[in-house]
């Protein structure tokens, strides 16, 4: 009997044989929003963050941070995040009727966190102010960040509680030619308050999903310890295969289509992009193919990509 997309997702996240590659536009998941994730079209968002006014038709959520944060540079201010109010989390009214209109026996519900540990602190301060206070003054940076953690780990509950059955996060550690945090302090202040939020859905029984721009490679073995189940790379940033190669079924992804491929490709080049990630990351499982960012792609390459997936994407794989 063949499973249904939400179950062959849930099949392929696990390494388990599915019956094919689950992917974008099938139906098997939905990443939902609670209120208030996505930053202003303009203005001052809840944290108290400053974003650039975005032009007539682009959609909220994607703009971009005013070099003016709540708490000001130098990066000795950091202490001042003790003081700063953050939202409420436990607020019921960020999730109500999130979900009402998903057949969660078909779709899996993810919960999409918003800016995440790293990123939560350096728009509070500023990048160059942020990853200075790493360095300069850790006490007071590690306490922020754990309380960046216990907002993150708020909202975990709240969507669980309103019946999420996965979490997105999302933080970035590295840009194209490799981490802009050094591993090792990465480890030291980031780490730990990130795997506090991861275990809320862990130990709820629930699968973790975790983005990260650039070349990451270097923080993929911690992530895996931490508990995340799938991984967003950057498939032109990162080797993708050798991590496959080397992590097997531990490692699970979400994507393997670049953005540049994407947007820029002809469809004939979309088909076969998707082809080598489904012969190379989804041999056994492991894959939901996809773009690597959810970004406006053209119309015809998106449905390039689902082609590529019906064709190439039942198992047994070859290649």
């Amino acid at each position: 009997m063949t499973p249904s997309p939400k179950v062959n997702l849930l099949q392929a996240i696990r390494n388990e044989s599915p019956n094919h590659v689950p992917y974008a536009g099938e139906g098997a998941f939905r990443i939902v929003d609670h209120r208030g994730r996505k930053p202003p079209r303009d203005g001052t968002d809840e944290w108290g963050v400053q974003w650039a006014p975005l032009p007539a038709g682009y959609v909220a959520g994607a703009g971009e941070p005013l070099e003016s944060y709540p708490i000001a540079p130098p990066a000795t201010r950091v202490a001042e995040l003790r003081e700063l109010a953050f939202p409420n989390p436990t607020d019921p009214s960020l999730f109500a009727g999130l979900m009402d209109d998903i057949d969660r026996a078909e779709t899996l519900i993810i919960g999409q966190h918003p800016a995440g540990i790293l990123e939560r602190f350096v728009l509070l301060l500023g990048m160059q102010s942020g990853l200075t206070a790493l360095i300069t003054a850790p006490e007071a940076s590690s306490e922020a960040l754990e309380r960046i953690a216990d907002y993150h780990a708020g909202l975990a509950r709240g969507y669980i509680a309103a019946g999420a059955e996965a979490a997105w996060l999302a933080d970035d550690y590295a840009g194209q030619n490799g981490p802009y945090v050094r591993p090792s302090l990465w480890r030291r202040m980031i780490l730990p308050p990130l795997a506090r939020v991861i275990a809320v859905y862990r130990e709820a029984g629930l699968p973790v999903f975790l983005h990260t721009c650039g070349r990451a490679e270097a923080f993929v073995p911690d992530l895996l310890d931490a508990g995340v189940d799938v991984l967003n790379l950057q498939s032109d940033a990162c080797d993708m295969a050798a991590l496959k190669a080397r992590y097997g079924q531990r490692i699970a992804f979400f994507g393997g289509i670049a953005s540049r491929t994407l947007f820029f490709g002809t469809p004939e080049e979309i088909r076969q992009s998707a082809r080598y990630a489904i012969e190379t990351l989804g041999k056994e499982g492991g894959l939901i193919l996809a773009p690597d960012q959810p970004l406006a792609f053209p119309t015809e390459n998106l449905s390039a990509l689902v082609e590529a997936a019906r064709e190439y994407g039942q198992y047994p794989i070859e290649g």
